[in-house]
C-alpha cells in the first residue's frame, strides 16, 4: 500500500535543527546537519506554506506549489524511515532548488541527491538535476522519474540532500567556510510517495490465500462437469 508524505497535517513555519524529528503519514523524518554535530549550521529544515508569500520573503523558494512543503536549508538534509522500522519503496517525489534570493537566471543550479540504505548494509544512490526558474527568477518544482533499480529497492531509510554544480562538471557541497557557496546547497521536497514492502511471511500468507481462492473457484466448476 502506498502513502504520501505531503506535510499538509503539519504546521508551517516550524524549523528544525540537526537531529530534530517529526512524523507524517506513518514515517519519521530527521533533519540532518551535514556540517557536523557542532550545530554551526543553525536551522537545517523548515516547513513552508506555498500560499504564504512571507515564508521566503526575499524570494528563492519554488513558486509552483500552493501547498505545504519541506525545505532543506543551509546545506542540510533529511532522513526518512518508517515508524515501524520496516522496509519501503520510493515511488515518486516533487523537488526543487531553494535559492538564497529570487531573481536568479534560468538554469539548473545543482542536483537533488538520494541515498537509500538497504537491509544488507549496502546503499543505492541517484540524483536529479534541479529545474530552472520562473519569469521572476524563482525556482520551480519538478517531479522525479526514478530509475527502475532505485524505485524497486527495498529501503530501510532514505536520505535526501542537495549539491551545487561547480562549473567544471561536478556537483558539490561546500565544506570550506571561506567558500562563497557554503550553506547554499538547498532543496524543497513534497508529495513523497512511499510504499510498504511486505515481510517475507506476509508474502507467503498472500500466496496461500490466493491458492485457497483458486481451489474454491475450481470446486464448483468440477461439480458442474460431473453433473
Amino acid at each position: 500500500m502506498a502513502t504520501v508524505v505531503d506535510f499538509e497535517s503539519l504546521s508551517p513555519d516550524a524549523f528544525y535543527l540537526g537531529g530534530d524529528t517529526f512524523t507524517d503519514a506513518g514515517y519519521t523524518l530527521t533533519a540532518v546537519d551535514n556540517h557536523g554535530p557542532s550545530g554551526t549550521s543553525g536551522a537545517v529544515g523548515l516547513l513552508a506554506n506555498g500560499m504564504d508569500p512571507t515564508t521566503c520573503w526575499a524570494g528563492g523558494c519554488p513558486t509552483n506549489n500552493a501547498s505545504h512543503f519541506y525545505l532543506g536549508v543551509n546545506d542540510g538534509g533529511v532522513t526518512i524511515k518508517k515508524n515501524d522500522s520496516g522496509a519501503f519503496n520510493l515511488r515518486s517525489l516533487d523537488y526543487g532548488f531553494v535559492a538564497p534570493v529570487g531573481g536568479q537566471p534560468n538554469f539548473s543550479y545543482g542536483q537533488l541527491m538520494l541515498t537509500g540504505n538497504l537491509a544488507n548494509g549496502t546503499k543505492v544512490d541517484t540524483a536529479f538535476d534541479f529545474a530552472g526558474t520562473d519569469a521572476s527568477g524563482n525556482p520551480l518544482f519538478d517531479t522525479a522519474t526514478l530509475p527502475t533499480a532505485f524505485g524497486n529497492a527495498a529501503l530501510m531509510s532514505l536520505t535526501i540532500r542537495a549539491c551545487l554544480f561547480d562549473g567544471i562538471g561536478g556537483c558539490t557541497v561546500a565544506q570550506d567556510w571561506s567558500d562563497p557557496t557554503v550553506f547554499q546547497a538547498q532543496f524543497a521536497i513534497d508529495n513523497i510517495t512511499l510504499a510498504t514492502v511486505p515481510e517475507p511471511g506476509s508474502l507467503a500468507l498472500l500466496g496461500l490465500g490466493m491458492g485457497a481462492l483458486v481451489l474454491r473457484r475450481r470446486k464448483p466448476a468440477a461439480s458442474s462437469n460431473l453433473a
